[in-house]
């Protein structure tokens, strides 16, 4: 450049408004390198960006002429590199055949390089990429203008990146958003609705995960007309990992279940198969019981999961169905053990995820002691308000604070 100061106020103005051009990031880039080539009359000009591994990649390769070149007719010489992320300064080798950092470089000569220009281009601190401009002319070499043009120009560029990179981070945030809101779509999907109508039986749920998604999951499967499946269980994760165990187990124990059996049978064949898809560390707590809705006979297998409640209207007490054997998932061959117990008129089946022992109200852990003496008060309510009161309780504004854990609850009442 020949240090005209009316060319380098119309060039920085130039640049000044490339600047607020932010509709199409790329190809603002590539009009300021091109603007650059031009002002300081390079051959070639190049814009490198530092990927993950920290290894410079040719984001452009452009000609004097403004046409891309499809290979870089250039090797960049790596103590260049070396230099800039060691020191993170410009530099300028006005006659490459005389300087004796460059002048012996494979690169320099086989390309007949005999001017060059480097500037970083850095973001709160960290190189993110160079400008990279050279001359194979004899007669243009460049001059300190020209290296002050281009760091004037090197913010603007790192701004750009900066807004590109925020631009991506919104809408990687509103495709996640999407794909969460589609998910827990899905997954509400594979949550009953409604209870099944059954004389003689009431009952009512909650199912409240802690994130978008989670990995408590219940249901209420037919088996045959005076047989009923019922389920609660609790993945040991949350969020999407969970959500997607939860879909698999819920999956297999469904497919199990088609194929009759007694519980014991049913629930260590679902094991085997969820052991086989479980990645490390993964596994589900789950209570499974086949009720007898004629005569309230009701066999189940409890795998690790929460103990359920059995209020026994008759004798005014609560007993505890205890486990059974281990969580599914940890074991591939393990043998389950079912019990029996009956559920007369009057009496009710309380079933919970660990969310509920896992909500601090009033500043306190809510702990199976506070649940149990929570049952006894409500034990004449219907299902409906049992389940509404005691969510309230653990999630509602007026406990002070609310379960951090996937919430479900289920009762099941046989009627008076």
């Amino acid at each position: 450049m020949n240090g005209d100061l009316l060319e380098k106020l119309e060039f920085q103005a130039y640049i000044g408004n490339l600047l607020g051009d932010l509709e199409d990031i790329p190809a603002t880039i590539k009009k300021i390198i091109h603007a650059l080539i031009s002002i300081t009359a390079a051959d070639q000009g190049y814009l490198l960006i530092r990927d993950g591994n920290g290894e410079f990649k040719t984001m452009f390769a452009l000609m004097q002429d403004k046409e891309e070149l499809k290979i870089p007719q250039s090797i960049q010489p790596e103590i260049v590199f070396e230099l800039i992320q060691r020191e993170h300064k410009s530099i300028l080798s006005q006659n490459t055949q005389q300087d004796e950092r460059f002048r012996t470089l494979l690169s320099v000569s086989a390309f007949h390089i005999s001017s060059m220009l480097w500037v970083p281009i850095s973001m709160l601190g960290e190189l993110v990429g160079v400008i990279y401009l050279q001359n194979t002319s004899q007669k243009n070499h460049f001059t300190r203008d020209d290296l002050e043009l281009t760091e004037f120009v090197a913010p603007g560029i790192g701004l750009l990146f900066d807004h590109a990179r925020l631009q991506q981070v919104l809408l990687d945030k509103g495709r996640l958003e999407r794909e969460m809101q589609m998910a827990r779509e899905v997954q509400d999907s594979l949550i009953p609705k409604e209870i099944p109508s059954l004389k003689g039986w009431k009952a009512d749920f909650c199912w409240q995960p802690a994130l978008e998604v989670g990995g408590d999951f219940f249901d209420f499967i037919p088996i045959d007309e005076h047989h009923l499946g019922l389920v609660i269980a609790d993945v040991s994760d949350k969020g999407m990992p969970a959500a997607l165990f939860m879909a698999l187990s819920r999956t297999i124990l469904r497919a199990v279940i088609e194929n009759h059996g007694s519980a014991m049978e049913m629930i260590t064949r679902a094991n085997h198969l969820i052991h086989q898809d479980a990645k490390e560390g993964m596994f589900v707590t789950l209570f499974f019981g086949i009720l007898d809705t004629e005569s309230g006979k009701l066999t189940y297998v409890n795998a690790g999961h929460n103990p359920p409640f059995l209020y026994n209207q008759k004798e005014q007490n609560l007993s505890k169905l205890m486990p059974t054997g281990m969580a599914l998932g940890m074991e591939s061959h393990f043998a389950y053990q079912e019990e029996t117990v009956q559920i007369d008129k009057g009496d009710f089946l309380f079933l919970y995820t660990d969310g509920a022992l896992d909500a601090m109200v009033r500043q306190k852990p809510f702990n199976e002691e506070e649940l149990l003496g929570f049952i006894q008060r409500h034990r004449n309510g219907d299902p409906g308000q049992i389940v509404k009161l005691l969510q309230d309780f653990l999630c509602g504004d007026n406990s002070g604070s609310s379960s951090n854990d996937d919430l479900t609850i289920v009762v099941w009442k046989r009627n008076n």
